[in-house]
């Protein structure tokens, strides 16, 4: 299972130019955290944010004797930054990436404003199979704020063993409602499920290579956050 979350940002120099800033803010022993850059393009970079957290485990033996063991994690969060549009994408990022947007905040003077990529998740399932090539079935959809009669709403998670979409649309046909998340099964010879949020991340559970999903991926979601 790999996950990624995109951030809307448009970054005020170039992606080299932000090369060169994140790596005055390289990680070594000294600083306890920083940057370590794995790869630099015109139009991206891959790189990750390192923090040294230091930690003591107390453990009581069996007579009540309280024993101390100081331990040393180092935390990685991987990131791309792109030039083309949300901007940011971080890979199977941990639970809270605040100190990561504050130090990428810093490298560019707070000169940007990093914020969670809001997309309709329908249109970037269909730009996915259509443009992206990616041959798939839409076979769940997780429907929120539904509104069954005024000031009352539901939640509802359409599956099927097929395409759900015109399902959906038969239950929704005149009501309010927000698609929050969609999942793509791949079709032979690929195996796997896609799923696909509107908070702007996805979810993807394959057997084969990920890495060739990635790319039509983002490019469906660049097509998207342009519209």
């Amino acid at each position: 299972m790999k996950r990624l979350r995109w951030y809307k940002v448009e970054w005020p120099s170039s992606i080299r130019e932000l090369a060169k800033r994140i790596k005055l803010r390289i990680f070594d022993d000294e600083s306890g955290h920083g940057f370590l850059i794995d790869r630099v393009r015109d139009d991206f970079l891959e790189a990750r944010y390192v923090e040294r957290v230091e930690f003591t485990d107390v453990v009581i033996d069996p007579f009540g004797k309280e024993l101390k063991f100081e331990r040393v994690e180092f935390r990685n969060t991987l990131f791309r930054a792109s030039s083309s549009s949300p901007g940011l994408e971080l890979i199977d990022p941990p639970r809270s990436v605040q100190a990561l947007m504050n130090r990428l905040s810093e490298a560019v003077d707070f000169e940007v404003a990093i914020t969670p990529a809001v997309i309709d998740v329908l249109s970037w399932s269909t730009v996915l199979q259509s443009a992206g090539g990616v041959v798939a079935s839409v076979d769940s959809l997780q429907i929120g704020a539904l509104e069954i009669e005024p000031g009352i709403v539901a939640k509802v998670l359409i599956k099927g063993d097929r395409d759900v979409r015109t399902a959906c649309a038969t239950l929704t046909s005149d009501r309010k409602f927000a698609i929050e998340k969609v999942q793509l099964r791949l079709a032979p010879p690929y195996r796997g499920t896609i799923v696909l949020s509107a908070t702007g991340s996805a979810a993807l559970s394959s057997e084969d290579s990920i890495e060739e999903f990635l790319v039509p991926l983002r490019a469906a979601l660049a097509v998207v956050m342009r519209t």
